[in-house]
Formats: C-alpha cells, sequence, structure tokens
C-alpha cells in the first residue's frame, strides 16, 4: 500500500488565508483609525465652541453692548442729556470739522493714492521697492509721531525763511495747526490704503483686455480711461471708504494740530469731555460716539451701494509685466516721484530727530553741540517713559501671541473645514477694526466699568481693558494673512493625515504650523506694529500706571515738553522699523499681498 503525499495547500489557499489575515488587522487598524478621528472631532468642536466663545466676548460683545446702551440712552432716564449733547453747538461744531476733514482728507487720499498706484503698477517705476517702501511705511507711522514730526518741520523752515528777509513770517504761527493742516496729514497718512486697494485691483487686470483695447486702436489714455479706471473702480471705492473711516476715527493728528488751534473733531471733543467729568460724562460720550458711528457708517454703506451699481468683474490672469511706457518722461517722472516721496518721509523725520538731540530751542545744531539729555530724561529720570515701554510691549506681544493662536484655529475651520458659521462671521470680526477707534473704546468702557456679575472683578482703570480692546481691534490684521496661507496650503496633505488617522494637535503642530508659520508670524508683527504705538482706543481707556508710548508723546507734548516727546516719538518709530525688518525677513517666504510694503 502506498502512502499518497499530503497535498501542499496551493497558492490559491495561502493566498486566501492571507487576505483573510489582512482583513482582520486593517479592520483592527480602522477601528483604532475611527477611534482615533472620533477623539480628533471631538477636540475640534471643542476647539470651536471655545473660539466662539472669544469671538462673543472680545469681538461681538462690545459692539453689541455698544449698541443697545445707544439705543436705550434715546429713550431711557438719561434721554435728556443725551439729546441736550446732541443739539449742543459744539456737537455741531465738532461734527462739521469731522466731515470736514473726513471729506477732504479722503479727496487727497484718493488723488495722491490713485495716481501713485498708476504709475508703481502700471509703468517699468524703478527704483520700485523703494517707492512702495517709502510710499506705504507712512502710514504704519504711529500718526501722533506723524503730527509731531511735521509741526517740529515748522520751526527750521520759519527761521531760515526769516534768515532770507522774510520778517513779516515772525509772528506766523504753525500753518498746520488749522483745518488745511488736519487734511493734509491725513491724506498723506492714509494715501497708502487708497494705493493698496487699487493696486491690487490694478495687478488683477486680464492683459488678454489691454491687449484687445490696443488692437481696437485705442490710444494708452482711452484704454486708461474707458478700460482699466472702470475695471478697478471697486478697489478705489474700497479704499476710499476705509480713507474716509479712517480720517474721521482719528485721534493723533487732530489731537497734535486741532487742539492748540481750537478746532475740534468729534474723536478729540469726547477725549475732552471723558477727561474732564470722568464716568459722569459717559452719556455725553456716547452720544458724540453714535455721531461718529453715524458717520462711518454712512461712509461705508456709500462704498457698498456704489459698487453695487454695476459689475466690474474680470476673471483672468493676474497681470505680470506693466503694460504702458511713458517714453522719455519714464525717467523724470520717476526721479521726480521718488524725490517727493523720499521728502515727504524723510524731512519731517530728520527734523523730529534733531529737535530730539538739540540743545535747546532755537538754538542752531552742529556736531559739537549734540545733547542727548532728553534720551537721558524719558530713559532714567521719567518714570512713566519705562512704565509705557513696559505697557505697550506687554500689550502688543501678548495680544500678538493669543491672535495668532486664535487666528490659526480659525482660519482651519474656516478654509479647510469650511465652517459656514464662521464665515458669516467674519464681517463681524472686521466691525470693531472698521469703527472709529473712539466708539470701540466707549464700547469698552460702558461694558467694564462695573464689576463682572458673580466674579466681582473690575478690568476698569486697569490694563486689562486696553488689552482686550486690542484683541477686538486687531484680530481681522491677524486672522487675513494666516487665512491667506491656507489658501496656498495643499488641502491633501491634512486629509492624508486624517486618513491615517493624525490627531488634531498632531496635524497641526507636524503640518500646520510648519507650513504657516510666516503667514503667522507676518500678521503677528503686523499687530505688532499697529498696537505698539496705538493712541486713538488707549487714549480713553487708559489710568495712571497703564500708559502706553501713544500716551506718554501726547503727555508730553500736551505738557510742553516737546523735545521729550520726539525722543520718544523716535524710539518708537526705531521700534517700528524693527517689527518691519523682522517680518521682511520672512517675505520670501509669505504669500503675495501679506506684507503691503512689499512691491
Amino acid at each position: 500500500m502506498r502512502c499518497l503525499p499530503v497535498p501542499r495547500p496551493t497558492a490559491s489557499v495561502s493566498r486566501r488565508y492571507l487576505a483573510a489575515d489582512d482583513l482582520s488587522a486593517l479592520a483592527n487598524r480602522g477601528s483604532v483609525i475611527g477611534g482615533a478621528q472620533a477623539g480628533s472631532i471631538t477636540q475640534e468642536r471643542w476647539l470651536l465652541w471655545l473660539a466662539l466663545v472669544f469671538l462673543g466676548v472680545f469681538t461681538l460683545m462690545p459692539v453689541v453692548y455698544l449698541a443697545v446702551q445707544m439705543g436705550l440712552a434715546l429713550i431711557g432716564p438719561a434721554r435728556a442729556a443725551v439729546w441736550a449733547t446732541l443739539v449742543s453747538a459744539d456737537a455741531w461744531r465738532a461734527s462739521r470739522h469731522t466731515l470736514e476733514v473726513g471729506l477732504g482728507g479722503t479727496v487727497l487720499a484718493l488723488s495722491y493714492g490713485l495716481v501713485f498706484a498708476l504709475f508703481v503698477s502700471l509703468t517699468p517705476a524703478r527704483p520700485r521697492q523703494w517707492l512702495v517702501f517709502a510710499f506705504v511705511v507712512q502710514a504704519l507711522l504711529p500718526p501722533q509721531v506723524v503730527a509731531l514730526a511735521w509741526t517740529q518741520l515748522w520751526l527750521p523752515l520759519k527761521n531760515a525763511l526769516i534768515a532770507q528777509g522774510w520778517a513779516n513770517w515772525q509772528a506766523l504761527s504753525n500753518p498746520l495747526q488749522s483745518r488745511e493742516g488736519i487734511i493734509l496729514l491725513l491724506g498723506i497718512h492714509y494715501a497708502p490704503l487708497v494705493f493698496l486697494t487699487v493696486r491690487a485691483g490694478l495687478l488683477n487686470l486680464s492683459p488678454e483686455v489691454i491687449e484687445a483695447a490696443r488692437v481696437c486702436g485705442a490710444s494708452p489714455r482711452a484704454i486708461l480711461v474707458r478700460v482699466i479706471l472702470p475695471l478697478v473702480l471697486p478697489s478705489l471705492a474700497a479704499g476710499g471708504a476705509l480713507a474716509f473711516v479712517s480720517c474721521i476715527g482719528n485721534f493723533g493728528i487732530p489731537a497734535f494740530l486741532g487742539i492748540p488751534a481750537d478746532y475740534l473733531v468729534l474723536p478729540t471733543l469726547i477725549y475732552r469731555e471723558l477727561s474732564g467729568f470722568g464716568p459722569e460724562a459717559l452719556p455725553s460720550a456716547l452720544a458724540l460716539s453714535a455721531l461718529v458711528a453715524v458717520l462711518a457708517a454712512a461712509g461705508m454703506l456709500l462704498q457698498k451701494v456704489f459698487m453695487k451699481s454695476g459689475r466690474f468683474d474680470v476673471i483672468a490672469a493676474r497681470l505680470k509685466m506693466p503694460p504702458f511706457h511713458l517714453g522719455r518722461a519714464q525717467a523724470p517722472i520717476a526721479v521726480g516721484l521718488t524725490l517727493w516721496v523720499s521728502v515727504l518721509l524723510l524731512a519731517p523725520l530728520l527734523a523730529l530727530l534733531t529737535r530730539s538731540v538739540s540743545p535747546g530751542l532755537g538754538i542752531p545744531l552742529t556736531w559739537h553741540n549734540l545733547s542727548f539729555e532728553y534720551y537721558a530724561y524719558v530713559l532714567l529720570q521719567n518714570d512713566a517713559t519705562l512704565r509705557a515701554f513696559i505697557n505697550s510691549l506687554s500689550l502688543s506681544m501678548g495680544s500678538a501671541v493669543i491672535l495668532a493662536v486664535v487666528s490659526l484655529f480659525l482660519a482651519y475651520q474656516m478654509e479647510y473645514r469650511r465652517s459656514q458659521l464662521l464665515r458669516s462671521l467674519m464681517p463681524w470680526i472686521e466691525v470693531p477694526y472698521v469703527i472709529p477707534g473712539v466708539v470701540l473704546a466707549i464700547g469698552m468702557i460702558l461694558l467694564y466699568i462695573k464689576p463682572l456679575p458673580l466674579l466681582g472683578w473690575s478690568f476698569y482703570n486697569t490694563l486689562w481693558i486696553i488689552f482686550f480692546a486690542y484683541l477686538a481691534r486687531f484680530l481681522t490684521i491677524q486672522l487675513r494673512p494666516v487665512i491667506s496661507g491656507f489658501m496656498q496650503m495643499p488641502r491633501e496633505m491634512l486629509e492624508a493625515a486624517e486618513v491615517f488617522g493624525g490627531s488634531f494637535f498632531s496635524r497641526m503642530w507636524h503640518i500646520v504650523v510648519p507650513l504657516i508659520l510666516p503667514s503667522v508670524t507676518a500678521g503677528a508683527l503686523l499687530v505688532m506694529l499697529l498696537s505698539l504705538n496705538e493712541l486713538t482706543v488707549s487714549a480713553l481707556l487708559w489710568s495712571t500706571g497703564t500708559e502706553t508710548l501713544g500716551v506718554l508723546v501726547f503727555g508730553l507734548e500736551q505738557g510742553g515738553e516737546s523735545a521729550a516727546a520726539s525722543a520718544v516719538g523716535v524710539m518708537s518709530i526705531v521700534l517700528t522699523l524693527l517689527c518691519m525688518l523682522l517680518a521682511s525677513r520672512l517675505g520670501r517666504r509669505l504669500p503675495e499681498g501679506v506684507l503691503p510694503w512689499r512691491a
């Protein structure tokens, strides 16, 4: 009897058993991944609720509470005082002044910003990088320091005119301390806002549209008037509305130039009411802030109506090369514009620096009598200076760090998760930055003047109320660059990590943070730039011990210590330029348009 060999398992049987094992392993792994995904979704839901609480407390609550208090003031027990303020001669005069400088500054900013944007964007302007930097940096410098620098420029100019025989200029007061001076500085200061919005529209023009107009025989002037300007009209309207709101809400320039000339606008009138009467003047300040809010809302509404009157959308490739050349006039115009922009930027700053190191008022400055006593005074002898530097640095760095973390998650939810709820809240996120700073400050005072219910904490007259105002005001500044970074990040990387079970925090730390870090850092530096020397909000919220750099410069100038104020202003500008330098170091890794001074 022969023994038959035991049959070995065939390849198909082996593969069948292996496939079963693999399926079991994959099933087990899938359950692990599913559990990880469920945990990740739970984490995201908790963080989403925290983000909504943050937006509600720091962004929505001050604005909503202010609107409610305005309504109650008109029908409540304080309505008599509110109506008396609204119909008072001071309120009407300040409202007229606000409209004058708002409209005048806006017209000047529109004209100046539009011409500069057309030249830089549509012609081969050289040196483009310096032109854009010197133009845009004027909007990033503290407005109160800009006003102080321009006032310091008047004295040497006056002395030079007198030395040339213009003796009748001896008794002439500073012409900048007037309505026209305020309009001039507001227009120069906010022209970069118009330039940035119009330049963005010009760079998004279709090369094919311009080429088609050329083929049809249109002259360069006809192309500019009948093709280019109608297409960038929405951008021009947006820049004009932003310039108007900024002009009527600015406090630093009207305070430095208007208060000495008794030319009060609504922000400076609100400051005078609160500084003179304290919390008892809140009904009057609330009524005046309502007037500012109405003017700002009218400007934004006019922009929306204007933009909805027609469609100007062009879907095409981005404009890469300047389409026009001015021929022989190109080089002279570029040289003249470079000199003009450089003088407008450097002349007042040099006057500010000269005043800070001069031995005394009216004494000619030479290399042998340079004096740094004012720097020694503000740094070593004035306790408020060190306190203001510490407060401003703490507020700016703290708000930058917190807003960086919050914006990272908000942008993740908006761009990756496509959260319709957060996207619908985006206009509300922008409201605290769009409305005038004095209006936001009044909302913060009303919200925190009483201790919090149940907790008993009072943030009024503390550094915390300024910090909360900065969080509300500058969130959109931090969020915009981060959203731009998310829009350029490949979604497939996050999707693959999610499919393979990566937790939310693991995905954020290993994928999102390395890719978005330049945008987050740039946004944080922009927040630091704007908050480091902020005055419009903090002028109404500060108290003894909570001074900021902007308040310090304003207080020294109002107290007659112009040279000391100039020294603090120079140090503020140095800090501003250092922040810009740090941001520029990241320029090559940033999405286009994040840093406004990059050509």
